[in-house]
């Protein structure tokens, strides 16, 4: 408080001082204050807009390394569940440059839970949950978690190992979503850096670089005399590296090893996703519209462009055109033309006149359906097919000896029929308990 001279306190005695004011709390400390506008920020859209998430990550990754801990790393675990409900856009710019964030809040909750007290473990839980709604969102794959294993991929292990271990009802919560990450990332193919086989793991790292190539739309390797084209990368689309390692770590899964036709179906793929006219398909793959395991499991004709698929279904329709054999009868002399009748007519007296069967002769448009892969060869089958039975009918229950068969009552027309009142389905459970995360996270310290 202020310091008072001797003048100040005699005057103060007398009742003509300043009087002080012992109710007034004391100010807002900063930090608190910044914490409160960043909370509600958030609050107001539950999700994270696609041009404020940048600004959110340079607030936590710089501003907020002054404020106090437990301040930023709320904020930071409530961006996390705000990020979960966002748009996929928002998720995959997320993985571009904020995956240090998630691996510091993860690290941080798992350092609480292991060591802190009962407290610090209960706010540490928190955290971690934040951090799991995240993880599951976002589409990390099990090679991406192995590019980024210091930051994540150990702190999730640890997280993994102290719910096994620890006897509490948190533990017990964090364990249902901790093993299903756990499954989720089991089920896919070992990635390449996980290989033990020095020859294999070169390989495979190799077939890494053609497939980001073909992310890229570079058609082959660069030489040093003319270096790759650097190609600019949308707001919203996710590390060509990463994807290239998720997809690679799809197509070792399907050929089970790094065979010929592991590589062949890799150059394919380089080929294919270089081309001027996919465009398109190259942003949905950085977008995650397009899978890896699908990407992987695409052939030649469903990786073309669109105007190269018209391209070959024209060729193929011309050659299917050039290819038809047409059946011919000969024409035989009637009467009337120079011929004592058909009966006379011999094969020694001159070479027939052949004319196109009527009944054989094929149009363009019977070859443009069968170019359409058979479409009415599944109709004709279903015509084929004999008309079923109707199933029949379950006999009246009870059906028993001595027991009168129920009859069916008929209900008078003036009376009121009442329909049957459905069930109110229950609020989703997710959007419960996130909202819930967001409202302790927001709460101020």
């Amino acid at each position: 408080g202020p310091v008072l001279d001797e003048d100040d306190f005699d005057a103060l005695l007398d009742g003509a001082g300043p009087v002080l004011d012992e109710s007034a709390e004391p100010p807002e400390p900063a930090d608190e204050v910044a914490r409160r506008a960043f909370a509600q920020r958030l609050l107001c859209a539950k999700r994270v807009p696609e041009s404020e998430l940048h600004e959110f990550l340079t607030i936590l990754n710089k501003d907020a390394s002054s404020w106090e801990p437990l301040r930023r790393w709320r904020c930071a675990a409530l961006l996390l569940v705000c990020l979960a409900r966002s748009s996929r856009v928002v998720r995959a710019a997320f993985v571009s440059e904020g995956l240090p964030l998630l691996g510091a809040v993860l690290q941080e909750s798992v350092g609480k839970l292991e060591t802190g007290s009962a407290g610090e473990r209960q706010e540490a839980g928190m955290w971690s949950l934040a951090c799991l709604w995240c993880l599951r969102a976002l589409s990390l794959g099990r090679a991406t978690l192995w590019e980024h294993r210091q930051s994540l991929g150990k702190p999730f292990d640890r997280l993994h190992r102290w719910c096994g271990k620890e006897k509490s009802a948190l533990a017990a919560e964090l364990r249902a979503p901790t093993s299903a990450l756990c499954r989720r990332w089991r089920r896919q193919p070992k990635p390449a850096g996980q290989e033990v086989s020095g020859e294999q793991k070169a390989v495979r790292s190799k077939v890494i670089e053609i497939i980001q190539q073909g992310l890229m739309g570079i058609s082959g390797g660069a030489s040093p005399a003319s270096p790759a084209p650097v190609v600019a990368m949308s707001p919203g689309a996710l590390p060509n590296r990463l994807v290239a390692a998720e997809v690679e770590a799809a197509l070792f899964g399907r050929f089970g090893s790094a065979n010929s036709e592991y590589k062949q179906h890799a150059r394919m793929l380089r080929s294919n996703l270089a081309l001027a006219g996919n465009a398109k398909l190259r942003e949905r793959v950085l977008a995650g519209d397009v899978t890896p395991e699908e990407l992987a499991a695409m052939g030649s004709d469903e990786l073309a462009p669109d105007a190269l698929r018209e391209q070959r279904r024209v060729a193929k329709l011309q050659a299917m055109k050039e290819s038809v054999v047409e059946d011919v009868l000969p024409r035989l002399p009637s009467k009337g033309e120079g011929s004592p009748g058909r009966d006379s007519y011999t094969w020694y007296t001159a070479p027939p006149v052949f004319m196109k069967s009527p009944a054989r002769g094929a149009s363009s448009g019977d070859l443009e359906g069968a170019a359409a892969a058979g479409e009415g060869s599944s109709a004709a089958k279903e015509e084929a097919k004999p008309n079923e039975l109707p199933p029949l009918l379950p006999p009246p229950t009870p059906f028993q000896l001595g027991m009168p068969t129920p009859q069916p009552t008929h209900r008078d027309a003036t009376e009121h029929h009442e329909p049957d009142v459905l069930p109110t389905p229950a609020p989703d459970d997710e959007d419960e308990e996130q909202e819930t995360l967001m409202k302790y996270l927001s709460k101020p310290v």
